[in-house]
């Protein structure tokens, strides 16, 4: 198994960040991410829980489309908590496709500064893991680490180009220039995709029990 986590700073105010959380796709920094869809999403004490499925490009070494197939998509799984009250958000994502390759589940967490309100720290952790066997499971995990390291940072220049187009850095107020949304229809929607939404709504949950 591999372990990943970092932690950066958003110069926005947590409600910023929490408007902005939900228009994070599409932005230049995050073109392998194709669609998203929201499968669930209720209010429980006055927070928001929501589960939704993206799409995205899966871009492999050539050893490693041997254990694929070549699949050229794969799904994640995105389980979230907005807490106004404590002004925090946190996710839990993991891929569903693939599995039986490599298993990656992360934990981000978006919580107001203590030291200034008017910014943002993002926590950010993964676990990466394999069940191949015969040495295999090894440089599977370390290609998809490096590979996670490389798209967590663009992650979050992502957020920060999205943050800054519907915000100017000089105005804290909630006034806002929303960019354009992505939205996958059923009409639109492949039959692998209309799949992984229906495995999606059946798989246990990652948020933990409180």
């Amino acid at each position: 198994m591999k372990f990943y986590s970092d932690s950066s700073m958003l110069n926005f105010c947590w409600e910023q960040v929490a408007v902005s959380f939900w228009q994070r796709y599409p932005n230049p920094f995050a073109k392998h991410v194709l669609s998203e869809d929201v499968i669930s999403r209720k209010v429980i004490d006055q927070e928001l829980y929501s589960k939704r499925l993206l799409r995205k490009t899966n871009k492999m070494t050539n050893w490693v489309k041997k254990f694929s197939g070549g699949e050229s998509f794969t799904y994640i799984v995105e389980e979230s908590i907005v807490d106004p009250i404590r002004k925090l958000i946190t996710t839990y994502t993991r891929n569903i496709a693939m599995q039986h390759i490599v298993s990656v589940e992360e934990k981000v967490v978006y919580k107001q500064d203590p030291e200034n309100k008017d910014m943002v720290v993002c926590e950010r952790k993964a676990w990466i893991s394999s069940p191949l066997r015969f040495g295999a499971s090894g440089p599977v995990c370390s290609f998809v680490h490096k590979r996670f390291k490389k798209n967590s940072l663009k992650a979050t220049e992502g957020f920060r180009h999205v943050l800054e187009s519907m915000f100017s850095r000089n105005d804290q107020s909630l006034s806002m220039n929303i960019p354009g949304q992505m939205y996958m229809s059923k009409e639109m929607m492949t039959e692998g995709a209309k799949k992984a939404t229906e495995y999606a709504m059946k798989i246990k949950p990652l948020i933990p029990k409180t």
